[in-house]
């Protein structure tokens, strides 16, 4: 077993210096204001609500001095609130993985929050399970959070406070500075109430490249269909890792990659469960493995659970809905902004059904193109879950996540419970700065490809909600739950126990 004390300590790399030189550091800047100018999807939504301008602050950062340089872009790009668009960092910090080794989770009991760790990663035993925290370096952990969270790209508040628990223990440095501590303090109450404080420092790990479908290395019509937030799924997938290593405690759970599914006994009877950790596979594969699996569910209440869901091949989360009710759907449509670059882009084939209300921008003066949908339901298979569906959300829940909770929402297949009041809010198909620049090159001009390592992520196409929510987008407001029901002790210690009593008990009597 890969022990915690193995992995490098994280302070080895203090005091190297990783800055860009001055001619890379024009190059980012000249590429991310094209990139935002033409490509980006959701600049005007961003310019007005949350008043910042970000080609602006990207002109000021290029003409700098380059003190801070990488903090700087990266405060940019955090400005937009906009978990798929990031900027990938270059080496070493490409596949670096920061942790302190163990998992904290935060409830409400009787109004106040609380904070659990509730997970231990390759052998650390220093703090119980179920411990509370009280203090983290010294601060109390509650305002410790609120000001972590501030610092994230959610969306919106239940998502910046999510990411900001997430970020406490697990960082991918791809995506963000290193901690400035080198160890973290922690405070806790013991058994007897006491209050104990121990101390463990920041390590790292070296994260293989993922290979999947979710991953830089697709090409052609699968690249430009993901809707993933790349960060969240590297700290997931570092995370179950972790825990495979000890032995995660055993379930009567079947797990198949990326399901875990089974007959659960409640309160109120038994009741089919499929928890979805990504959508990051074919869509194809996806969706007859999930046709299998349901068909061997109990067929009169079923709960599909996507909490902490990154998201993945957006066709994937949009075709599962089909097989959840016989009523007739319509998946969720996307647009383009209209500019000079993505009316060049939509001369391509799979981007042609967006081409003339583009091209009668300059008549029609519309922002964003017409509305199309990227999936079809041609190739799922017959089979439909023919009884009652619930689905659970948080805000961490993102990307095709979304995608999936809005089309649950507008075409009523179910109830949705939230353990937050919204899903993260991540409207949009996001693309690879080396699949946009490939793409554009092929119609003439375009970004240029990053050196150095570096690698870029762009919302390109945003989605819009149907039904009574029609033309409304996804970004940033996120899908809403018809109920919210908040975790207890029980749910964080006990495999979400009361969460799926809750929630089949509202299946049972039809609210």
């Amino acid at each position: 077993m890969v022990s915690y004390t193995q992995s490098p300590l994280l302070a080895s790399l203090r005091g190297r210096t990783f800055e860009p030189p001055a001619d890379l550091r024009r190059y980012l800047c000249n590429q991310l204001i094209l990139g935002l100018e033409q490509y980006y999807v959701h600049l005007p939504q961003k310019r007005a609500g949350f008043a910042i301008e970000p080609v602006q602050a990207l002109y000021l950062l290029r003409e700098s001095d380059g003190k801070g340089y990488l903090r700087g872009l990266l405060r940019i790009i955090a400005s937009l609130h906009d978990r798929h668009t990031t900027l990938r960092l270059g080496a070493p910090w490409t596949n670096l993985i920061a942790y302190v080794p163990f998992v904290i989770e935060r409830i409400v009991l009787n109004g106040q929050p609380r904070y659990l760790l509730t997970k231990r990663l390759y052998g650390y035993s220093d703090i119980p399970i179920g411990a509370t925290i009280s203090h983290w370096n010294g601060v109390p952990i509650d305002l410790y959070v609120n000001a972590l969270a501030d610092e994230t790209q959610g969306a919106n508040y239940p998502a910046r406070l999510r990411l900001g628990v997430a970020n406490l223990t697990i960082r991918p440095l791809a995506y963000v500075l290193m901690p400035s501590e080198d160890w973290v303090t922690v405070t806790y109450y013991d058994a007897s109430g006491a209050l104990r404080t121990v101390s463990t420092p920041w390590r790292y790990f070296v994260n293989a490249p993922p290979q999947s479908a979710g991953a830089a290395s697709l090409v052609g019509e699968a690249a430009a269909v993901v809707g993933l937030d790349r960060k969240l799924y590297l700290t997931n997938r570092f995370e179950r890792d972790a825990l495979r290593e000890v032995k995660e405690r055993p379930t009567a759970l079947v797990a198949e990659d990326p399901f875990r599914y089974g007959t659960m006994t409640t309160k109120s009877g038994p009741v089919g469960y499929l928890r979805i950790f990504n959508f990051d596979a074919d869509p194809v594969q996806f969706v007859n493995a999930a046709a299998r699996i349901l068909a061997g569910l109990p067929q009169g209440r079923l709960i599909v659970d996507i909490r902490n869901n990154p998201g993945g091949q957006i066709p994937a989360g949009q075709k599962l809905l089909r097989l959840l009710t016989d009523k007739p759907l319509n998946p969720a449509p996307v647009a383009f902004r209209s500019t000079d670059s993505t009316l060049r882009l939509s001369q391509l084939g799979y981007f042609y059904p967006w081409h003339r209300s583009i091209a009668l921008r300059t008549t029609t003066g519309m922002d964003f193109s017409q509305s199309f949908p990227l999936s079809t339901y041609q190739d799922v298979p017959a089979y439909r879950y023919a009884g009652k569906v619930a689905l659970i959300i948080d805000a961490l829940c993102y990307s095709t996540s979304d995608f999936f909770s809005a089309d649950f929402s507008d075409n009523r297949v179910g109830l949705i419970v939230g353990v937050d009041p919204t899903t993260g809010g991540g409207g949009a198909n996001v693309w690879t700065w080396d699949f946009l620049s490939q793409t554009a090159a092929g119609v003439g001009g375009g970004p240029l490809p990053l050196p150095g390592g570096y690698n870029f992520n762009i919302s390109v196409r945003r989605c819009l909600r149907t039904g009574i929510n029609a033309g409304i987008p996804v970004e940033d407001f996120g899908v809403p739950a018809d109920v919210v029901r908040e975790l207890t002790l029980a749910d964080v210690l006990s495999d979400n126990v009361d969460l799926i009593d809750f929630v089949a008990a509202k299946l049972e009597d039809g609210s």
